[in-house]
């Protein structure tokens, strides 16, 4: 968001002036039908600032949210002057129109008399003042309103189209796979015919009669599986996903961790390199390994090749879909064995021996 911390604070130091001049009001005794709606203008005003603070928030930058907040912001600047001196005056008459009064007598009715002054210019002048800008910052509110949802039913229905747009892609291309495997049977079905007619003519001898038994029965072979060629490939096309499906999951790659347990990781649902940590750590939380993993005293490591996964690596660069990788403990050689020169392996929690070498790894 473009908009300071300044301005929204601006916006909320109002709002609790706002507040304090809504008690003041509230706590003088004999507060009329005028007072009210003082209060009730004042709550306006209040809650229009907290709503353009809320969308302000709630909702990505545009020239229409940033211009609504400098409005608001500058209304807020405006309302605050006349909001502090009408607050001033009314905690001027307070002792004097509370229900205990202040204890002079005369002090209270010098007091009463300037208030009615007051509330018949001051009063009215201070709620035209906040109604108009509280007014005006809710219709401007409501219109805001309806254009952000003309704009994300715009973007809803751009995603829709397009959506639609390749799905009817990937049908085309389908229908063309279909129709190239017809071609070929029907090419097939032409050599058939070819052969048969042939075979019919050869079959005039009597000495080619057993031969062309053979050959309709190497025919009838070659119908059936075309035909059974043509039922896979249609099933097959059913089956898998459309170019849209597989673009919007990735397949899992395979983790054998150090305790021979084998799950499949997907990086659509852990996506960094910390979300991983974290769940090896719940993985190996009261089993053996756990201070390792703790520390990260651990590498993976492609199946096959034995490549080392670096971790300086982007995660979303790191793995390969369907990829198999094999997680492996690092123990470090304390220096009284290496003293010693042990020259078998064996294992540094249970001291069981092994008779590969040293620089291999050993699963337990």
């Amino acid at each position: 968001m473009p908009i300071g911390v300044g301005s929204v604070g601006d916006i909320i130091s109002i709002c609790l002036l706002a507040k304090d001049l809504v008690e003041a009001l509230n706590s003088s005794r004999g507060a009329a039908a005028e007072y009210q709606e003082i209060v009730r203008e004042l709550w306006g005003l209040e809650r229009a600032l907290l709503q353009v603070d809320l969308l302000s928030r709630t909702h990505n930058s545009s020239p229409e949210i940033n211009a609504l907040h400098e409005t608001a912001r500058r209304a807020a600047e405006d309302c605050g002057v006349g909001i502090a001196g009408f607050l001033k005056k009314v905690k001027k008459y307070q002792p004097s129109l509370r229900e205990s009064g202040s204890g002079s007598v005369l002090r209270d009715a010098s007091r009463k008399i300037q208030w009615q002054l007051m509330q018949s210019n001051d009063v009215s002048k201070f709620r035209a003042e906040i109604g108009a800008q509280s007014q005006s910052i809710s219709m401007l509110l409501a219109t805001m309103s309806v254009r952000t949802l003309v704009v994300s039913d715009v973007k809803l229905n751009a995603r829709l189209t397009s959506s639609e747009s390749k799905i009817d892609d990937e049908m085309q291309k389908q229908t063309v796979i279909v129709a190239e495997v017809r071609d070929r049977l029907k090419e097939n079905n032409t050599l058939i015919s070819a052969v048969a007619t042939k075979v019919t003519d050869a079959l005039r001898f009597e000495w080619f009669r057993q031969l062309g038994s053979e050959l309709k029965s190497m025919m009838n072979r070659i119908f059936r599986t075309n035909v059974a060629t043509f039922e896979a490939v249609v099933a097959i096309q059913r089956v898998l996903p459309s170019h849209l499906e597989r673009s919007m999951f990735r397949d899992p790659f395979i983790l054998e961790d150090a305790i021979g347990r084998i799950s499949p990781v997907h990086m659509d649902f852990i996506n960094s390199w910390e979300a991983f940590d974290a769940i090896l750590r719940l993985r190996f939380q009261d089993v053996q390994g756990f201070k390792k993993v703790r520390n990260n005293e651990y590498i993976l490591q492609e199946h096959t090749t034995k490549r080392e996964i670096k971790r300086t690596r982007r995660w979303d660069l790191a793995f390969m879909p369907g990829q198999r990788i094999d997680m492996s403990l690092v123990f470090v050689k304390k220096e009284a064995e290496e003293a010693e020169e042990i020259q078998s392996t064996s294992c540094p929690n249970c001291r069981a021996t092994s008779d590969k070498s040293q620089d291999s790894d050993i699963q337990w």
